[in-house]
């Protein structure tokens, strides 16, 4: 699974609202050579919120963002201290940010798929919700077997 990784999994980060997170993902994006400009990456997700709601599931958003300043495909997953407001009147405790170059066409589609077919996973998101730090490699198994089953 080359789309996410330890070095891409966030437990218990502290957020106070959406633009709190899209800073850190947008910050944490350039830090891990994902991107090379934080700036263009938090406006990405911010201009893709405007093409509507990414919440899709029960307290998980997938916020997500194509940009020529993502040079890799990669899924950031953010497991929040205490629930955000998402929206208005919608709360969320997880995201899976996708990031993708403009010319990945096809394997942002197929990423796509299988982080939702990941959030489908009660189970899956139980565990991540109960993780601490440390079981980052536990939760990449864990949805190495969701994808397999699903497969």
């Amino acid at each position: 699974m080359d789309f996410i990784s330890e070095s891409t999994i966030f437990l218990s980060k502290s957020c106070s609202n959406k633009d709190e997170l899209f800073d850190f993902l947008s910050c944490i994006s350039k830090d891990l050579g994902i991107s090379n400009n934080a700036e263009d990456v938090k406006k990405g997700l911010f201009d893709r919120e405007k093409d509507g709601n990414t919440i899709i599931g029960d307290m998980i958003a997938m916020p997500h963002a194509r940009s020529e300043a993502i040079n890799k495909l990669k899924v950031i997953l953010v497991q929040l201290e205490k629930p955000i407001e998402y929206n208005k009147g919608e709360n969320i405790d997880l995201a899976y940010s996708i990031l993708a170059p403009l010319k990945a066409n096809n394997e942002f589609i197929d990423i796509l798929s299988s982080v939702a077919s990941i959030v489908q996973d009660d189970d899956l998101q139980t565990f991540i919700r109960n993780s601490k730090s440390g079981d980052e490699s536990k939760i990449i198994l864990k949805m190495e077997e969701v994808l397999k089953n699903n497969a």
